[in-house]
């Protein structure tokens, strides 16, 4: 098991590296997060074994146990919908959090990180396709709401955007989705230019994210095998 999880690693990691050099509106690192959620202990530390240090989770209760009991020095990066009473959890055991998409939300994160005396590196996700079944911003409120964050919440550092664009889009369409992702990011580091990282790109398609500018990608199954 560890072999077939150390190829998925190199295997995953040359091909960002490919799609890196194909690149041109960026020049940064790529950072890998594995998603764990629903896998084990036993696999994430395996994949620790192999050198990855980023791992994501999509609910609060199980990121909690699993930063408990897994090594001190992985990074956790909370990626689901955020659950108003599981904030306790998030600012507790996260040190990134990608989804954030309310003004409630990131009053009572940035409470509960006050209370644990830490700052947490945020993402705005952003529902570009207004897909009615996914989290996120409009894109024409993106720039109101990172204001907001940036003027409001000292305890919440943002970072930059998160997407999740449409699967099932035709490559077209993907296309102008793209281009919309951006268009949006040069929006936000226009008037915060730290804001310079980008969360885009799945299994099915994070070569094309890293080309379209992503700087973090989000891969699970393909890395750490079937959830149990």
């Amino acid at each position: 098991m560890h072999q077939n999880i150390t190829s998925r690693v190199r295997a995953v990691q040359q091909a960002i590296d490919v799609a890196s050099l194909k690149a041109t509106n960026r020049s940064g690192p790529v950072t890998l997060i594995a998603v764990s959620k629903m896998q084990s202990q036993a696999t994430i530390e395996e994949a620790y074994g192999t050198g990855l240090r980023h791992f994501g989770e999509n609910y609060a209760q199980e990121l909690a146990q699993k930063a408990a009991g897994c090594p001190k020095d992985i990074v956790w990066h909370f990626i689901g919908p955020i659950q108003t009473n599981k904030l306790k959890l998030i600012a507790e055991s996260a040190s990134w959090v990608h989804s954030l998409d309310r003004a409630k939300v990131a009053k009572k994160l940035d409470e509960a990180c006050k209370d644990l005396n830490k700052e947490i590196s945020v993402l705005i996700q952003v529902n570009v396709d207004d897909e009615v079944s996914k989290s996120g911003v409009r894109s024409e409120e993106m720039i109101d709401f990172a204001s907001e964050l940036n003027t409001h919440y000292s305890s919440l550092k943002l970072k930059g955007l998160m997407f999740m664009p449409n699967i099932h889009a035709s490559d077209q369409e993907k296309l102008k989705t793209y281009a919309r992702i951006q268009d949006l990011q040069s929006s936000l580091q226009e008037i915060l230019p730290d804001c310079t990282e980008l969360s885009l790109g799945t299994s099915g398609d994070f070569e094309e994210a890293i080309i379209a500018g992503s700087s973090m990608v989000r891969i699970g199954e393909m890395l750490l095998g079937a959830r149990t």
